[in-house]
Protein backbone atom coordinates (compact mmCIF):
# COMPACT_ATOMS: atom_id res chain seq x y z
CA UNK A 1 0.00 0.00 0.00
CA UNK A 2 2.89 2.33 0.58
CA UNK A 3 4.38 1.91 -2.55
CA UNK A 4 1.28 2.27 -4.30
CA UNK A 5 0.61 5.57 -2.49
CA UNK A 6 4.36 6.98 -3.44
CA UNK A 7 3.46 5.84 -6.91
CA UNK A 8 0.58 7.88 -6.50
CA UNK A 9 2.29 11.42 -5.17
CA UNK A 10 4.99 11.11 -7.94
CA UNK A 11 3.43 10.84 -11.16
CA UNK A 12 0.66 13.39 -9.65
CA UNK A 13 3.24 16.02 -9.39
CA UNK A 14 3.23 18.00 -12.82
CA UNK A 15 6.46 18.52 -14.50
CA UNK A 16 9.22 17.74 -11.59
CA UNK A 17 8.59 14.12 -11.23
CA UNK A 18 11.03 12.59 -8.78
CA UNK A 19 13.00 15.64 -9.46
CA UNK A 20 12.44 18.40 -6.47
CA UNK A 21 12.90 21.82 -7.78
CA UNK A 22 16.07 23.54 -5.84
CA UNK A 23 15.26 26.74 -3.66
CA UNK A 24 16.59 28.92 -1.55
CA UNK A 25 15.75 30.82 1.81
CA UNK A 26 16.97 33.82 3.11
CA UNK A 27 16.59 33.72 7.04
CA UNK A 28 17.11 36.92 8.79
CA UNK A 29 17.53 36.67 12.45
CA UNK A 30 16.61 39.07 15.26
CA UNK A 31 15.84 39.82 18.98
CA UNK A 32 12.46 40.60 20.68
CA UNK A 33 13.83 44.19 20.22
CA UNK A 34 14.23 43.27 16.27
CA UNK A 35 18.19 43.97 16.70
CA UNK A 36 20.29 41.78 14.33
CA UNK A 37 21.65 38.67 15.86
CA UNK A 38 25.25 37.36 14.39
CA UNK A 39 25.87 34.08 14.82
CA UNK A 40 22.68 32.04 15.16
CA UNK A 41 22.89 28.50 13.64
CA UNK A 42 20.66 28.44 10.87
CA UNK A 43 18.99 25.24 9.53
CA UNK A 44 16.50 24.57 6.54
CA UNK A 45 14.87 21.29 5.95
CA UNK A 46 13.86 20.43 2.62
CA UNK A 47 11.52 17.71 1.86
CA UNK A 48 11.77 15.47 -1.72
CA UNK A 49 8.71 13.16 -2.29
CA UNK A 50 10.95 10.27 -1.51
CA UNK A 51 13.92 12.19 0.61
CA UNK A 52 14.96 15.24 2.71
CA UNK A 53 17.86 17.11 3.10
CA UNK A 54 18.76 19.61 5.57
CA UNK A 55 21.24 22.85 5.25
CA UNK A 56 23.10 24.77 7.63
CA UNK A 57 24.55 28.44 7.93
CA UNK A 58 25.24 30.55 10.50
CA UNK A 59 24.02 34.51 10.31
CA UNK A 60 26.58 37.08 9.29
CA UNK A 61 27.22 40.66 11.33
CA UNK A 62 23.51 41.73 9.74
CA UNK A 63 22.01 38.93 10.76
CA UNK A 64 21.70 37.21 7.99
CA UNK A 65 22.06 33.72 6.85
CA UNK A 66 20.91 31.57 3.24
CA UNK A 67 19.79 27.94 3.28
CA UNK A 68 19.19 25.78 0.02
CA UNK A 69 17.83 22.00 -1.02
CA UNK A 70 15.12 20.45 -2.75
CA UNK A 71 11.79 20.96 -2.33
CA UNK A 72 8.42 20.42 -2.90
CA UNK A 73 6.76 21.20 0.38
CA UNK A 74 7.18 24.04 2.84
CA UNK A 75 10.67 24.37 3.99
CA UNK A 76 11.02 23.99 8.17
CA UNK A 77 13.39 26.96 9.00
CA UNK A 78 14.94 26.42 13.02
CA UNK A 79 17.30 29.22 14.10
CA UNK A 80 19.01 29.05 17.31
CA UNK A 81 21.72 30.42 19.61
CA UNK A 82 23.14 29.75 23.23
CA UNK A 83 21.67 32.04 25.32
CA UNK A 84 18.15 32.49 23.38
CA UNK A 85 15.29 30.09 23.10
CA UNK A 86 14.89 28.02 20.08
CA UNK A 87 12.79 29.43 17.13
CA UNK A 88 11.30 28.53 13.52
CA UNK A 89 8.94 28.99 11.02
CA UNK A 90 7.43 27.04 7.97
CA UNK A 91 7.72 28.57 4.48
CA UNK A 92 5.90 28.18 1.41
CA UNK A 93 8.15 28.38 -1.70
CA UNK A 94 5.31 27.14 -4.20
CA UNK A 95 2.90 29.70 -5.75
CA UNK A 96 0.19 29.17 -8.47
CA UNK A 97 -0.07 31.73 -11.52
CA UNK A 98 -2.25 30.95 -14.17
CA UNK A 99 -2.78 27.41 -13.09
CA UNK A 100 0.72 26.49 -13.03
CA UNK A 101 3.53 26.01 -10.46
CA UNK A 102 6.25 27.85 -9.48
CA UNK A 103 8.65 27.48 -6.60
CA UNK A 104 10.00 30.46 -5.46
CA UNK A 105 13.30 31.83 -3.35
CA UNK A 106 11.98 32.85 -0.11
CA UNK A 107 13.18 35.86 2.47
CA UNK A 108 11.96 34.86 6.18
CA UNK A 109 12.36 37.16 9.78
CA UNK A 110 12.51 34.85 12.60
CA UNK A 111 12.85 35.77 16.11
CA UNK A 112 15.01 34.77 19.06
CA UNK A 113 14.09 34.98 22.57
CA UNK A 114 16.45 35.86 25.21
CA UNK A 115 16.89 33.27 28.14
CA UNK A 116 16.39 36.10 30.50
CA UNK A 117 16.25 34.45 33.99
CA UNK A 118 14.80 31.11 33.58
CA UNK A 119 14.19 30.20 37.95
CA UNK A 120 12.94 26.90 39.60
CA UNK A 121 9.09 26.68 39.61
CA UNK A 122 6.47 24.56 40.75
CA UNK A 123 5.20 23.15 36.93
CA UNK A 124 3.12 20.04 36.43
CA UNK A 125 0.93 18.31 34.21
CA UNK A 126 -1.85 17.90 36.69
CA UNK A 127 -4.90 15.38 36.07
CA UNK A 128 -7.28 14.11 38.26
CA UNK A 129 -10.62 13.52 39.50
CA UNK A 130 -12.81 16.30 41.24
CA UNK A 131 -13.48 15.10 44.71
CA UNK A 132 -17.29 15.57 45.32
CA UNK A 133 -20.10 17.68 42.81
CA UNK A 134 -21.80 20.39 42.79
CA UNK A 135 -19.47 21.75 45.58
CA UNK A 136 -17.11 24.28 45.48
CA UNK A 137 -13.59 22.41 46.42
CA UNK A 138 -10.18 24.45 46.81
CA UNK A 139 -7.18 23.61 44.98
CA UNK A 140 -3.34 24.27 46.10
CA UNK A 141 -0.74 24.31 43.05
CA UNK A 142 1.92 24.47 45.62
CA UNK A 143 1.22 20.73 46.75
CA UNK A 144 -0.92 20.04 43.82
CA UNK A 145 -3.51 18.80 45.41
CA UNK A 146 -6.92 19.74 46.75
CA UNK A 147 -7.78 21.14 50.06
CA UNK A 148 -8.89 19.59 53.02
CA UNK A 149 -10.87 17.24 54.07
CA UNK A 150 -10.35 16.14 50.23
CA UNK A 151 -6.57 16.49 49.76
CA UNK A 152 -3.38 17.33 51.14
CA UNK A 153 -3.63 21.24 49.96
CA UNK A 154 -3.39 23.43 52.33
CA UNK A 155 -4.30 26.83 50.63
CA UNK A 156 -7.34 27.58 48.06
CA UNK A 157 -5.37 29.35 45.24
CA UNK A 158 -8.44 28.34 42.87
CA UNK A 159 -11.54 26.76 43.12
CA UNK A 160 -13.62 24.91 41.14
CA UNK A 161 -17.35 23.43 40.98
CA UNK A 162 -18.55 20.86 38.79
CA UNK A 163 -21.86 20.09 37.84
CA UNK A 164 -23.15 17.67 34.56
CA UNK A 165 -23.97 14.39 33.80
CA UNK A 166 -23.34 11.09 31.76
CA UNK A 167 -26.05 9.01 31.15
CA UNK A 168 -24.23 7.73 27.82
CA UNK A 169 -21.55 8.29 25.17
CA UNK A 170 -24.28 10.94 23.41
CA UNK A 171 -26.42 12.02 26.62
CA UNK A 172 -23.36 14.19 28.46
CA UNK A 173 -23.15 17.66 29.61
CA UNK A 174 -21.15 19.30 32.00
CA UNK A 175 -19.83 23.01 33.53
CA UNK A 176 -16.66 23.69 34.85
CA UNK A 177 -16.14 27.04 37.01
CA UNK A 178 -14.00 28.50 38.65
CA UNK A 179 -13.38 31.52 41.06
CA UNK A 180 -10.75 32.98 43.44
CA UNK A 181 -9.93 33.55 47.10
CA UNK A 182 -9.08 36.60 47.35
CA UNK A 183 -10.88 39.95 45.29
CA UNK A 184 -7.71 40.87 44.06
CA UNK A 185 -6.27 37.38 42.92
CA UNK A 186 -7.53 36.84 39.21
CA UNK A 187 -7.03 35.36 35.80
CA UNK A 188 -5.81 36.90 32.55
CA UNK A 189 -6.06 35.78 29.04
CA UNK A 190 -2.40 36.08 26.97
CA UNK A 191 -3.36 33.88 24.18
CA UNK A 192 -3.14 36.81 21.38
CA UNK A 193 0.97 37.00 22.95
CA UNK A 194 1.39 33.47 22.30
CA UNK A 195 4.61 33.20 19.87
CA UNK A 196 4.25 29.61 18.60
CA UNK A 197 7.04 29.58 16.49
CA UNK A 198 9.51 30.25 20.10
CA UNK A 199 10.73 27.66 22.94
CA UNK A 200 9.51 30.22 25.02
CA UNK A 201 5.36 30.51 24.50
CA UNK A 202 4.71 33.39 26.42
CA UNK A 203 6.45 36.59 27.41
CA UNK A 204 8.99 36.21 30.51
CA UNK A 205 6.82 38.15 32.83
CA UNK A 206 3.32 37.97 34.65
CA UNK A 207 2.03 41.28 33.49
CA UNK A 208 1.42 43.72 36.76
CA UNK A 209 -2.46 44.19 35.95
CA UNK A 210 -5.12 43.50 33.62
CA UNK A 211 -6.36 40.60 36.24
CA UNK A 212 -10.13 39.84 35.83
CA UNK A 213 -11.53 38.47 39.40
CA UNK A 214 -14.71 37.23 38.22
CA UNK A 215 -15.63 33.25 38.46
CA UNK A 216 -14.89 31.65 35.10
CA UNK A 217 -16.62 28.67 33.34
CA UNK A 218 -16.08 26.09 30.76
CA UNK A 219 -18.54 23.86 29.17
CA UNK A 220 -18.84 20.37 27.25
CA UNK A 221 -21.70 18.77 25.59
CA UNK A 222 -22.20 16.02 23.54
CA UNK A 223 -24.83 17.40 21.74
CA UNK A 224 -22.86 20.40 20.72
CA UNK A 225 -24.41 23.10 22.41
CA UNK A 226 -21.75 24.84 24.23
CA UNK A 227 -20.40 28.05 22.20
CA UNK A 228 -16.76 28.06 21.58
CA UNK A 229 -15.83 30.92 23.54
CA UNK A 230 -16.65 28.61 26.59
CA UNK A 231 -15.38 25.34 25.18
CA UNK A 232 -11.88 24.22 26.14
CA UNK A 233 -9.67 24.91 23.85
CA UNK A 234 -5.52 24.09 23.49
CA UNK A 235 -5.34 27.48 21.91
CA UNK A 236 -5.62 29.65 25.24
CA UNK A 237 -3.24 30.74 27.45
CA UNK A 238 -3.14 32.37 30.78
CA UNK A 239 -1.83 34.17 33.49
CA UNK A 240 -3.28 34.20 37.11
CA UNK A 241 -2.49 35.99 39.96
CA UNK A 242 -3.20 34.64 43.69
CA UNK A 243 -2.79 35.04 47.03
CA UNK A 244 -3.47 38.40 47.05
CA UNK A 245 -3.44 41.02 50.00
CA UNK A 246 -4.06 44.83 50.08
CA UNK A 247 -3.19 47.52 52.27
CA UNK A 248 -5.84 49.46 54.79
CA UNK A 249 -6.47 51.61 51.30
CA UNK A 250 -7.45 48.63 49.54
CA UNK A 251 -4.12 48.85 47.53
CA UNK A 252 -2.12 45.50 46.46
CA UNK A 253 0.48 44.89 48.55
CA UNK A 254 1.40 41.10 47.74
CA UNK A 255 0.54 38.32 45.43
CA UNK A 256 1.90 35.35 43.75
CA UNK A 257 2.20 34.73 39.99
CA UNK A 258 1.42 31.63 37.90
CA UNK A 259 0.94 30.35 33.91
CA UNK A 260 -1.70 27.87 32.48
CA UNK A 261 -1.09 26.20 29.10
CA UNK A 262 -3.72 25.16 26.90
CA UNK A 263 -6.32 25.89 28.62
CA UNK A 264 -8.58 24.70 31.96
CA UNK A 265 -10.11 21.16 30.49
CA UNK A 266 -12.16 18.68 32.37
CA UNK A 267 -13.82 15.20 31.31
CA UNK A 268 -16.52 13.74 32.62
CA UNK A 269 -16.33 10.50 34.11
CA UNK A 270 -12.54 9.07 34.74
CA UNK A 271 -12.08 5.45 34.61
CA UNK A 272 -11.65 4.58 38.40
CA UNK A 273 -15.58 5.78 38.18
CA UNK A 274 -15.37 9.29 39.89
CA UNK A 275 -17.38 12.50 39.10
CA UNK A 276 -15.40 14.34 36.70
CA UNK A 277 -11.85 14.76 35.96
CA UNK A 278 -9.94 18.59 35.46
CA UNK A 279 -6.63 18.79 33.65
CA UNK A 280 -4.41 21.68 33.15
CA UNK A 281 -0.37 22.76 32.34
CA UNK A 282 0.52 25.31 35.25
CA UNK A 283 3.76 26.65 36.18
CA UNK A 284 3.41 28.32 39.78
CA UNK A 285 6.19 30.94 41.61
CA UNK A 286 5.64 30.64 45.29
CA UNK A 287 7.65 33.91 45.96
CA UNK A 288 5.84 36.71 46.53
CA UNK A 289 5.64 39.59 44.46
CA UNK A 290 7.78 37.73 42.06
CA UNK A 291 6.26 38.07 38.40
CA UNK A 292 8.82 36.37 36.62
CA UNK A 293 7.78 32.96 35.04
CA UNK A 294 10.41 31.79 32.84
CA UNK A 295 11.12 28.36 34.16
CA UNK A 296 14.39 26.21 34.27
CA UNK A 297 13.06 22.83 32.44
CA UNK A 298 16.28 21.46 34.68
CA UNK A 299 14.93 22.33 38.05
CA UNK A 300 11.56 22.24 39.13
CA UNK A 301 10.19 22.39 42.60
CA UNK A 302 8.45 19.09 42.07
CA UNK A 303 10.81 16.21 42.61
CA UNK A 304 10.16 13.11 41.31
CA UNK A 305 7.58 13.82 38.96
CA UNK A 306 6.19 10.47 36.54
CA UNK A 307 6.80 11.06 33.09
CA UNK A 308 3.27 11.95 32.32
CA UNK A 309 3.36 15.08 34.65
CA UNK A 310 6.33 16.49 33.94
CA UNK A 311 6.75 19.71 31.99
CA UNK A 312 9.41 19.81 29.30
CA UNK A 313 8.73 23.92 28.16
CA UNK A 314 10.29 26.94 29.56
Amino acid sequence: MRWVLMFLVVFSTPSYGLFAPRVGVEVIVVDEFSKRVEGAEVIGTFLGVTDFSTDNARTDSNGTAAVAGNSFFPVGIVARKIGYYPSGSEVNTKEIVDGKEYFRDRKVTVVLKEKRNPIPLYAKRYSGEIPVAEQWVGFDLEKADWVAPHGQGFRADVQFRYEGYANSFWDAKGELRMRFSSALDGILDISDKVDKASKLLVPHQAPLDGYTNGEQWWGLSMSGDVDEKHRPSPRKHYVLRLRASADKDGALVEANYAKVYRDIRFFFKTKKGGVAGVAFDYYFNPTPNDRNLEFDTYRNLFRDLPHDEQVREP
